[in-house]
């Protein structure tokens, strides 16, 4: 009995280790997240609460009210890049992060 429960503590301490890891590189930038996630095997998919880390970690602290940083975007048809800030009280900006596909 005794070397079952220690080999369940030592999957479970391994588990919040790897756990605290991946919660750790969803916290990085999305490329650095992705490339460290290419490397990863599909299991790892089945064994961590994957959609509740990802939804903690990119959660954001965004309030009615608080006005979005600048950023620049280039046109995919091409064209001059686009500042955020040139478009402020000129019209109004939808964004739209997804998937089409």
């Amino acid at each position: 009995m005794g070397f079952v429960k220690g080999a369940f503590t030592v999957l479970l301490a391994t588990w919040v280790c790897f756990v605290a890891l991946i919660y750790h590189q969803m916290l990085q930038p999305p490329g650095v997240f992705a490339s460290f996630m290419a490397k990863m095997p599909g299991l790892v998919f089945l064994v961590l609460p994957f959609e509740t880390l990802w939804t903690q970690a990119r959660a954001g602290s965004a309030s009615v009210d608080t006005m979005a940083p600048d950023f620049t975007l280039t046109p995919l048809r091409g064209g001059p890049p686009v500042h955020l800030a040139s478009l402020r009280g000129v019209r109004p900006v939808v964004l739209v992060f997804g998937s089409y596909t």
